[in-house]
């Protein structure tokens, strides 16, 4: 029987490993220990929205309103309206036009606290941000002020360096210039192989079979 992983579950386990890169806690509450109020409704949405649209600038996460930075649950202590406008956040405080990429967004009640939970994937199709047209991207544990042409620029980078490195299924070794493999490899040594000199570079991998290679491998040398 499959084992099925339940909202509940997803507290309890985020309170025992704590924020990361991937996770973020928010209090519902403001002011000293002894005196805590309910938080004003507008500023927590905002908050929401400002880290949903860091992690999707980012490697997305998930965030989880009613739950302290020290790991302890307080709830949620508004009423059933205002927790509506919560899970309302990412409508109504992110700009429309760069939605992020909500996998989950629900209401946990877990042992007589509400808590909110958000869950993002990674964003691709836009540089997200908030309704107020504010950038932030996930770093460490925080969500950064971030310009908007720098994800960008990381993007693009990420897709260049992922495009080189990926294995091409059909290309062989013979479709390769070898009188410009060994140039280069006897620049090297006199006694490596092309095959070896691909391998060397990172550009070509054997897989216990055949030698597979990397688009770098035809964009230098096919």
């Amino acid at each position: 029987m499959t084992d099925i992983l339940k909202l509940a579950d997803k507290v309890e386990i985020a309170t025992e490993i704590g924020e990361s890169y991937y996770r973020e806690f928010k209090s519902a509450f403001e002011g000293p220990p002894s005196k805590k109020m309910p938080r004003d409704i507008s500023e927590i949405k905002y908050d929401i929205a400002k880290t949903l649209v860091a992690f999707a600038n980012a490697d997305g996460g998930e965030l989880f309103v009613g739950i302290e930075d020290n790991h302890t649950i307080t709830g949620l202590p508004h009423n059933q309206d205002k927790i509506n406008g919560l899970l309302s956040s990412p409508k109504d405080c992110i700009l429309k036009e760069t939605p992020v990429p909500i996998k989950q967004s629900s209401l946990i009640d877990y042992k007589d606290h509400k808590v909110i939970y958000f869950s993002v994937s990674k964003g691709s199709d836009y540089v997200h941000l908030t309704s107020k047209g504010e950038c932030f991207q996930r770093k460490d544990k925080e969500s950064v002020p971030t310009a908007s042409e720098k994800i960008i620029f990381e993007r693009n980078e990420k897709v260049s360096r992922e495009y080189d490195r990926a294995f091409v299924d059909i290309a062989k070794i013979t479709d390769l210039d070898h009188e410009l493999i060994n140039q280069v490899a006897h620049e090297i040594s006199k006694l490596i192989s092309p095959e070896k000199l691909l391998q060397y570079f990172d550009l070509a991998e054997f897989d216990g079979t055949s030698l597979k290679l990397r688009k770098a491998a035809l964009l230098l040398f096919a």
